[in-house]
């Protein structure tokens, strides 16, 4: 009876265990991502021919450049507007036609040293973080107050840093940061795919890892960040899907060809037409144009990328085709260039017609540097992702702003190109990620497979206690009759 009492004990535990561990895998996976306790984002208001965002808040005009208004956090001190810079000097004006007291602005992801010695001392900078300024302000009516950083010069060769394809590759990605933060660089580029699946709780462990890097982080869509809800998440947290920014004589364009994987155009129209005037205006620096797909795979014998047709198939079928889908997505070997040669020619012909000096791109988990009419392409893809490719390596880069040739390859520790042993690092590398991902789930999950062991040498013994019974009685029995011979044996000899 006892048994069978503690037998309905631990299938209870184990349905509320495996039950809670779902739930909380679901909810990690699919709840609206909360950036911070007290944190209200306001909707993504950029212009990306002037690179500017602005906001009216409590009748005061804020103006960014080089950054979007995020949202507004509370906390302690009050209400606090919360500004993104998308490059390492955005510069805010502030304008109230009405008196206003301790206006409380905080600029994220910047090298505070850029504000050290231009800001204003009645602007009473506070550092929050790292890469976080606070300012307070009083403004009487009609006044304005500017935040600017101070500038480079047209031939400062400050570094900067370039990534990509981190996805869940935490372990990896975590000691490329450290390495970063000791560099110093003046801000850091990452390619795309932030993430593997778009999810709430990848961008939280990624914000997280990130909001430790001491420099700007410029970053730009890859295919898997855009998955379920992923495009909104990455909005809200990292704001326009393309934009760019001057440093010193360099121009920067960031571009969103997450599409280009599973969607015949990769770049839309709208984004081309804006990239042409972008170029225009840049001519006579240097330019860089940074992007997640390249127009061309620079792999030699891969097959050719069927996906858009699964894709079709899938709006029809669904089911075992959806799930091939996914299976051929993640297949190293196929072209993971754009869908089209047509458009592959669009792009190519855009950097060669503006001279453009250096196009960064990753998707593809290796490094090559390829030149194409006269424009140079460098595929970065190596900062944690699983590495299926031959003769790849987990890396990153360093470049000087002032020299598009001076570029030095930092390799980490990688396995060798052994196909066991690639695949053996991807199966670790991905239950080391579904843990960090979900730790409570992944607690329960645990604890309910202990209990189901239980559960069934519980149920065994049950099914065998009759025999074990009589199993006993004979080993008891046996026992006692052994003694008793012993014994005999012992009086027999005395």
């Amino acid at each position: 009876m006892k048994l069978k009492r503690a037998l309905k004990i631990i299938t209870f535990a184990l349905v509320l265990c495996l039950a809670a561990a779902a739930g909380l895998f679901l909810y990690n996976s699919y709840h609206v991502y909360n950036i911070n306790s007290g944190f209200t984002p306001v909707p993504l208001s950029y212009n990306p021919d002037d690179s500017s965002s602005s906001y009216i808040w409590n009748d005061v005009n804020v103006t960014v450049h080089g950054g979007f208004v995020k949202g507004i956090q509370k906390d302690d001190g009050g209400d606090r507007l919360v500004i993104r810079a998308l490059s390492p000097l955005p510069t805010v004006t502030v304008k109230t036609n009405a008196p206003v007291r301790n206006l409380r602005i905080s600029i994220e992801n910047i090298s505070p040293s850029f504000y050290s010695s231009s800001i204003d001392k009645d602007l009473k900078p506070a550092r929050i973080t790292v890469n976080t300024l606070e300012f307070s302000m009083d403004l009487s009516a009609g006044e304005t107050k500017r935040i600017i950083p101070a500038q480079p010069s047209e031939t400062a060769d400050g570094s900067y840093v370039i990534l990509g394809d981190s996805r869940d590759g935490y372990e990896t990605f975590g000691k490329i940061i450290d390495q970063v933060n000791a560099l110093k660089p003046a801000f850091v580029i990452d390619n795309g795919d932030l993430v593997y699946s778009g999810k709430p709780n990848q961008y939280k462990i990624f914000d997280e890892m990130t909001s430790g890097i001491s420099a700007t982080l410029c970053t730009t869509l890859g295919n898997h960040d855009i998955r379920g809800n992923g495009r909104e998440t990455y909005q809200k947290l990292y704001g326009p899907e393309y934009y760019s920014f001057d440093f010193g004589g360099n121009h920067f364009a960031f571009l969103d060809s997450s599409r280009g994987y599973a969607e015949k155009q990769a770049i839309p129209d709208k984004q081309y037409a804006w990239l042409e005037r972008d170029l225009q205006k840049a001519q006579g620096k240097r330019i860089y144009v940074i992007s997640h797909v390249p127009p061309a795979d620079p792999r030699s014998g891969v097959k050719p990328n069927e996906i858009q047709a699964y894709t079709d198939k899938v709006k029809k079928e669904g089911g075992f085709v959806e799930q091939k889908l996914e299976a051929y997505s993640e297949d190293e070997s196929i072209d993971h260039g754009f869908q089209t040669k047509q458009e592959a020619e669009r792009f190519e012909n855009l950097m060669t017609k503006y001279k453009v000096d250096m196009v960064y791109l990753s998707h593809i988990h290796s490094y090559f540097d390829y030149t194409r009419n006269g424009v140079r392409y460098l595929i970065s893809g190596g900062a944690g992702a699983e590495l299926m490719t031959q003769n790849s390596y987990y890396h990153y880069l360093i470049a000087k702003a002032g020299s598009a040739d001076t570029l030095t390859l930092v390799q980490l520790p990688s396995l060798p190109n052994l196909i066991l042993q690639r695949y053996a690092a991807t199966v670790s590398l991905f239950v080391k990620a579904m843990y960090q991902e979900n730790q409570a789930a992944a607690v329960l999950f645990i604890v309910g497979f202990a209990l189901l062991v239980l559960l069934l040498l519980t149920l065994l013994f049950l099914k065998l206690e009759s025999r074990l019974a009589v199993l006993w009685i004979l080993v008891k029995d046996t026992g006692r009759y052994m003694a008793k011979r012993q014994k005999e044996l012992h009086a027999g000899k005395g």
